[in-house]
């Protein structure tokens, strides 16, 4: 027995969709294994979680023991090593400039011969600024193995002129400071970059999906007035066609959660319904902005060419790695329209800072109102690409590309009707 034709409504526009996703093996490697694959090599590279044993090169100038102290206080810090001990500034700077090395400390001559006249030598630190995670690390580490080991020669001199330990470590630090690092006090770059990398690589992936797939109708012949014979409706046919990438999506990144909670033991100290329903609506505010924008475009080129310029550069307005609050007013209205600078926001309010409720409440009302706006545009933009041109079988051309197992049936049926 033939098939039964499915009537129009959201059950055909949906099976529909499922075939083109099974029917294009690219379409279907691009909405989970490639977004698989590309969190696990992104996992691969911040596995270690803080980098170590950065290089750093010496000029010890004193050759003192006191400067060779200075020397293996500074690579026994887990941040760095050094790799080179070299004779002038020029040699290390050559190795600086040549990447060998991302610092140099130079020690002055006769700093122990100063230090035992109460003279102050000067240690130099000089770091790469223009890598700013790397160069930062490694002065920062230098900067502290320095510190302690002149607070040590202090002590002791001190201490040489009749001074207690405890009157000495007074003298020394006079206002003493506490410092409790909050959230990320290990600076663990898998809490800092990782969880929000991948939400960045996910909103590429769902927002080109969402293009393609909204792009096959309006771009092809009678495609959007096919759709409205086929669904009945505007917003079956949105829900329909939507469904599949919503599904697969929500399945990445429950995948990629899972992995960053188990395995790399990421802090969760949140609500778990309010971090699903973030990603909920995250995922479908980046779906309705990329079928909006396919409907808007004049072929899938542009389409995908407007969404790349719209989200791409998200991260970089998202705040993670240059703070909103130093942006220009451009940049945070870049922001603002984009989903994924509320969902971030609230992410890191629910998994490492542990906020109450109320403060992500302002953040998840932003997404909400994205995800309302971008809805109702694809709607509008919907609906008015569909009544632009008639159907397909209106005009007395089969709807081949759009049923072929219904086609397929009515043949059959006719044969045997013949028969």
């Amino acid at each position: 027995m033939a098939h039964p034709h499915l009537p129009p409504g959201f059950r055909r526009i949906l099976r529909r969709e499922l075939h083109q996703i099974a029917t294009r093996p690219a379409l279907a490697f691009m909405l989970v294994p490639l977004p698989l694959i590309l969190f696990f090599a992104l996992a691969a590279v911040f596995a270690p979680g803080l980098p170590r044993d950065l290089p750093v090169a010496v000029v010890n100038l004193d050759g003192s023991p006191l400067s060779r102290q200075v020397v293996r206080m500074v690579d026994a810090a887990a941040d760095v090593e050094v790799v080179e001990q070299l004779t002038t500034l020029t040699e290390a700077r050559q190795a600086l400039v040549a990447q060998r090395a991302y610092a140099i400390l130079m020690i002055p001559a006769e700093m122990e011969h100063d230090l035992l006249l109460g003279q102050r030598p000067e240690i130099v630190i000089f770091s790469n600024s223009q890598l700013l995670t790397a160069g930062g690390i490694v002065a920062r580490s230098m900067r502290t193995s320095v510190a302690t080991f002149s607070a040590g020669v202090s002590l002791r001199l001190l201490e040489a002129q009749g001074i207690g330990t405890d009157v000495a470590m007074d003298l020394l630090t006079p206002i003493p400071v506490q410092q409790s690092p909050l959230f990320n006090p290990s600076l663990d770059y898998i809490q800092f970059l990782l969880s929000s990398v991948m939400p960045t690589v996910m909103q590429i992936f769902i927002c080109a999906t969402a293009v393609l797939s909204f792009s096959r109708e309006h771009h092809s012949s009678n495609g959007m007035a096919r759709l409205l014979r086929l669904s009945g409706t505007p917003t079956r046919a949105i829900l329909g066609k939507l469904l599949p990438y919503t599904i697969m999506g929500s399945l990445v990144m429950l995948i990629g959660d899972v992995v960053l909670f188990s395995f790399f033991g990421a802090s969760f100290r949140g609500n778990i319904f309010v971090f699903f329903l973030n990603g909920f609506m995250f995922i479908l505010a980046c779906q309705a902005l990329g079928a909006f924008l396919a409907l808007l475009a004049k072929d899938t080129t542009n389409g995908l060419g407007m969404m790349g310029l719209l989200v791409a550069p998200s991260f970089g307005f998202a705040g993670v790695s240059f703070p909103r609050f130093g942006m220009t007013l451009f940049a945070q209205g870049w922001a603002a329209i984009i989903p994924l600078t509320p969902y971030l926001e609230v992410r890191t309010d629910q998994t490492l800072r542990g906020a109450p409720l109320e403060y992500s409440i302002p953040s998840l009302l932003w997404l909400l109102a994205q995800l309302v706006v971008f809805a109702g545009l694809l709607w509008i933009m919907t609906y008015k690409t569909m009544r632009a041109t008639p159907a397909a079988e209106e005009n007395g051309v089969p709807d081949l590309a759009a049923e072929p197992q219904a086609t397929v049936n009515q043949t059959t049926d006719i044969q045997e009707g013949r028969a």
